[in-house]
């Protein structure tokens, strides 16, 4: 009797050993998402004896949130469907070089942030159009637009007599110092972002696509329609974004906006975002990832790691989790 019921003690606890090793198989991705905010703030807080959230470091993870926020949550809708943009950087310089320009010529700030808008939803209409045209890889279409725009900006800078910079940075203190206006941009972009995701047409229809772009199309999903809502949805951020961008330097360079590519892949795969896109793509990839990337930089930063090795620490730890991420079945797509 006593056998008979330590054999089904035993069957029972492997039973639940492997419901919870499904379950996190499962539901990896969310797993990843949570452990590396939780593992990354928690060791922070430790390492820095609780400065992490010290008001003024809250304060600098604030301002330096806010670009690789709102960026990301943009790019979601165009990861979502499986595609890769890496011309972010290059438009973001872009986009600064021209505002720079404008708010110089005496423009208010107001219709300086259109003309930032128009200009990268301008070159994210043009990296879709090139590759719905051409019928080519969205990332060598984003290819092209990330030479052409860092190319501008690099011949632009050149060639000029003096710095391009903003003469009167009082212009720009509703981005560079405000920062209740701040906290709202991104909380009213989350809510934005999270609605049109996870509620509206646009979210579902991308992450069809992404799943399968043949049977999205057969269902009734305007593919190349789908494709050029979220380019719009991605320029309409990265211009706004460009704003605070340019407010934290009011200087464009050669190096303006560079590295901010890998950084949006790195904050969507720290924040389990599958790369391939698809009905497992979720905004809070975009949320929680951005959120824990800052907080890794600005961590690495306070404890004293110098910036070249900051890099290398990142490029550790988005390695480790892409092996966890990227593991797929071979008849599940790679990122186009």
């Amino acid at each position: 009797m006593k056998e008979v019921t330590h054999i089904n003690g035993a069957n029972a606890r492997s039973g639940g050993l492997s419901k919870f090793l499904q379950f996190t198989k499962a539901n990896k991705n969310i797993f990843i998402q949570y452990s590396s905010l939780i593992l990354v703030f928690s060791f922070f807080m430790i390492m820095s004896n609780g400065d992490l959230l010290s008001v003024v470091n809250l304060q600098t993870i604030i301002r330096q949130l806010a670009v690789l926020f709102i960026i990301t949550v943009g790019l979601m809708f165009v990861f979502s469907h499986g595609n890769m943009d890496i011309s972010v950087g290059g438009v973001i310089a872009l986009t600064s070089m021209i505002v720079t320009f404008t708010l110089n010529a005496g423009a208010s700030l107001f219709v300086a942030t259109l003309v930032a808008i128009v200009v990268s939803v301008g070159c994210y209409l043009l990296n879709i159009f090139i590759a719905n045209q051409f019928k080519l890889m969205a990332v060598i279409a984003s290819l092209a637009i990330m030479f052409s725009t860092r190319g501008v900006v690099t011949y632009m800078v050149s060639t000029s007599n003096e710095s391009i910079k903003v003469e009167d940075i009082s212009k720009l203190a509703l981005f560079s110092s405000n920062l209740t206006f701040t906290i709202t941009s991104l909380i009213v972009i989350a809510i934005v972002g999270i609605v049109l995701f996870n509620y509206s047409k646009i979210g579902k229809q991308n992450k069809a696509v992404g799943d399968n772009p043949l049977a999205a199309m057969q269902s009734g999903v305007d593919v190349k329609k789908s494709k050029v809502i979220s380019y719009l949805i991605a320029g309409i951020m990265i211009g706004f974004a460009s704003m605070f961008s340019l407010a934290r330097s009011y200087t464009v360079s050669e190096n303006s906006g560079m590295g901010l590519e890998m950084d949006v892949i790195v904050a969507l795969v720290l924040g389990g975002m599958a790369l391939s896109g698809g009905s497992k793509s979720k905004i809070s990839s975009a949320i929680v990832g951005s959120i824990t990337l800052v907080l890794l930089n600005n961590g690495l930063i306070m404890i004293g790691v110098r910036p070249e090795i900051v890099s290398l620490v990142k490029g550790i730890i988005f390695l480790i989790v892409v092996f966890f991420i990227l593991r797929r079945p071979r008849t599940e797509v790679i990122p186009r």
